[in-house]
């Protein structure tokens, strides 16, 4: 019974952590090499597609995912590894899991530290530009290329982090 017990927290595990981990990556991915060039040359564009976004609590979600992700991931490295026992990390797999599982965190952080408030401060920045008079709209432009770049920049590396943490989880049980 308890080998059935544990083999399925395993299977609900491993199910949250791919798919979320897919929800996550692929987001980011589609964010920073199709969304972000796409809107980059219409502030006014993005500003209302940020707002859209946030209307339908993307920036809420995108963070749930991502934790889920680092969640599950640690629970099955703690399953894995019989309590973060060092022999494992010893292990060409126990190495790449745990190297792959530091990627994620990076990402993480970049998506939460960088990322989400640059969003939301670009979000901030488009509606005022919307309805600023045209005196104030030269700076306020600047402003938001300034926003929108940092915010690009940290989604351009936290997907880098994701991919190589993704990689590595595909790749770990053979190294």
């Amino acid at each position: 019974m308890i080998g059935e017990a544990v083999h399925a927290e395993l299977l609900v595990l491993r199910l949250v952590h791919i798919l979320t981990a897919i929800a996550w990556v692929g987001s980011g991915i589609f964010t920073s090499v199709f969304l972000i060039p796409a809107l980059a040359g219409s502030p006014a564009l993005m500003g209302q597609v940020l707002a859209g976004l946030q209307r339908r609590r993307y920036f809420v979600a995108i963070p749930i995912v991502a934790g889920l992700t680092i969640l599950s991931g640690l629970r099955l490295m703690w399953i894995a590894s019989a309590g973060f026992d060092s022999a494992y990390f010893a292990t060409g797999p126990g190495r790449t899991f745990a190297i792959s599982g530091v990627a994620a965190l990076i990402a993480f952080i970049l998506l939460m530290g960088v990322g989400r408030p640059a969003a939301s401060r670009a979000a901030a920045i488009s509606a005022k530009l919307n309805a600023a008079p045209e005196a104030e709209r030269q700076g306020l432009s600047a402003q938001l290329d300034r926003v929108r770049r940092r915010g690009a920049m940290a989604t351009m590396m936290a997907v880098g982090f994701g991919v190589l943490a993704a990689s590595g989880m595909a790749i770990a049980r053979y190294v």
